[in-house]
């Protein structure tokens, strides 16, 4: 559907899922093998008493537990000193438009394919289920003041795909990604009994599925074996209050060798 590249390759390996369905379904299957699922209580802090964990909540309830598993990526990481300066804690944006007519949909992805590039400031697209086109890329580091921060998405998506030019824009939205120093994910035991799960680069839906799994098998076995990265300390990034400064730097640097997109 565009002609924007020079070639690509397909790995028949990879698929589609929807996350907040996905979610769902991990939660159904959590709360029938007799898992507590509590929704929009934050964590607000947690302390080691006794060889126990007890974790704080902000509506006032607390949870008192033998282990900790913190897996909340680039959010709650101030929870623990020094884990928040590992990472960086970039925005990634996303646009999705009304459903296409048919006779452009078909045209853009008419096999289904979920598509990422290999630029710096990389984007992915795809058609979602009732049609609309989505794309996603970087954004500004501080949180969106309004529309306008999606712009550069929007006008890349009709230079990618010109003939959606004029096809209104129905959501946009945004999150934070950890970045660790190697694009790794870090596993971290700063005290026993807890655990830390950091930095899917914006890749975790697949990634964590299979590292929840070797986590669980850790918890239980208590064999680092058993895990796909190695337990490791916890290392700042370095002049990690200028990072603002830099990532900006970076993205704008990037942004012109990728051509201007």
């Amino acid at each position: 559907g565009t002609d924007r590249y020079l070639g690509g390759w397909v790995d028949r390996r990879a698929g589609a899922v929807q996350p907040l369905g996905y979610a769902r379904g991990l939660a159904r299957a959590a709360l029938n093998a007799g898992a507590v699922i509590h929704t929009d209580t934050p964590v607000t802090g947690f302390k080691r008493d006794g060889g126990k964990w007890t974790a704080t909540t902000a509506g006032g309830p607390s949870v008192t537990a033998d282990r900790v598993v913190m897996c909340t990526n680039a959010y709650g990481a101030d929870l623990l000193p020094g884990l928040k300066p590992s990472i960086i804690d970039a925005n990634t944006f996303q646009v999705a438009t009304t459903p296409l007519p048919e006779r452009l949909r078909a045209g853009i992805f008419p096999e289904g394919h979920v598509t990422s590039d290999t630029r710096n400031l990389l984007l992915y697209f795809r058609l979602d289920h009732q049609g609309r086109l989505l794309m996603g890329g970087r954004g500004p580091f501080r949180e969106p003041k309004g529309p306008q921060d999606w712009a550069h998405l929007e006008r890349v998506m009709v230079k990618m795909f010109p003939q959606v030019a004029g096809t209104p824009f129905e959501y946009r939205w945004c999150g934070r990604v950890a970045i660790t120093r190697d694009y790794l994910p870090h596993l971290h035991e700063p005290q026993p009994g807890l655990l830390v799960d950091i930095g899917c680069q914006g890749r975790g839906v697949g990634l964590q599925t299979s590292m929840g799994r070797a986590m669980a098998q850790y918890l239980v076995s208590g064999d680092a074996k058993a895990l796909p990265v190695p337990l490791s300390p916890v290392k700042p990034f370095p002049l990690y209050g200028l990072r603002r400064l830099y990532v900006n730097a970076v993205v704008t640097w990037y942004r012109m060798t990728d051509g201007g997109v």
